[in-house]
């Protein structure tokens, strides 16, 4: 039997080229386009980011390690702006890779978004998940044992087997097209962790986007969820975390287009406590829980 461990989505080596000063170069391009000096530079960088003048914020460049299972780490390609260099499990034994102290199998298994009955099921006298897992990664050292190439075995690998490992060079406009789309609670549960996680890098490595940052409805004021059953309207779908934005009745309350169109009246809306609101449920998706 190998050595297998399960692990979290990560990011890790995560760095602003230009530091916390890097949102100067935005500045400073939006200053060459004619925005006048009459306007404090935090207040410009923070009108570009809300009215979405993207152009500008791609002379902030980003890097980052990142690690995700096999089956996710497509949907992470899906966000085409995005340099990466992978591991390669067509050259590298999958239990080996730079970032690793010594020789483990790991993979990636949302076992705490379970109930604890459906958990007790999985991981019982049948370990119907994690059994299943195992299995493919035993027969995967067995093909190698066995002197199957590497680029052969790996059509063995399961779904939630740790691969998707890779160094990514971003821009700023793009990492905040990723954090729109993969910080609401319509998204999957590892893209959600790993997007967490890096909201809370960013933040820390450029203060100056407090407050600019979150699901597409925060940073656009609108939500385009529009109708989603289970999730904006009629009953709550059980495996999707509540939207902490569509209760009318709140002060963080944010419409729909469909809500918007219908001339909902709400109340004056609370920027500081939807922050708040969602950085709570960030936390507890970046940690895996």
């Amino acid at each position: 039997m190998v050595n297998i461990e399960i692990v979290k989505p990560k990011i890790w080596n995560f760095k602003v080229v230009g530091g916390q000063d890097a949102w100067k170069e935005v500045v400073y391009s939006a200053r060459m386009s004619g925005v006048p000096e009459v306007v404090k530079d935090k207040d410009v960088f923070k009108m570009l980011v809300e009215n979405d003048y993207g152009s500008a914020l791609e002379h902030i460049i980003i890097k980052f390690d990142l690690k995700m299972s096999k089956g996710n780490a497509p949907e992470f390609l899906e966000h085409r702006i995005v340099s990466h260099s992978g591991f390669s499990t067509r050259y590298i034994k999958v239990d080996e890779g730079i970032e690793k102290q010594k020789p483990m199998y790991e993979v990636i298994l949302p076992l705490h978004l379970l109930s604890v009955s459906q958990l007790q099921e999985i991981v019982g006298n049948d370990k119907l998940l994690k059994g299943g897992v195992d299995a493919a990664i035993n027969r995967y050292q067995t093909l190698l044992d066995r002197k199957i190439p590497r680029e052969i075995a790996r059509y063995v690998l399961p779904f939630a087997q740790a691969v998707g490992i890779y160094h990514v060079t971003i821009n700023l406009r793009s990492l905040l097209n990723f954090l729109s789309l993969r910080l609401c609670v319509r998204a999957s549960p590892e893209m959600r962790c790993l997007a967490s996680q890096l909201y809370f890098l960013l933040l820390g490595r450029l203060p100056e986007i407090q407050g600019l940052v979150g699901c597409r409805g925060f940073m656009k004021g609108v939500c385009p969820e529009s109708g989603v059953t289970g999730v904006r309207t009629g009953l709550q779908h059980w495996f999707y975390p509540v939207c902490p934005f569509k209760n009318r009745k709140t002060a963080i309350c944010i419409p729909t287009k469909k809500e918007m169109r219908k001339g909902l009246s709400l109340k004056e809306f609370d920027k500081d406590m939807a922050m708040i609101v969602q950085e709570k449920l960030f936390m507890q998706w970046a940690r895996w829980e």
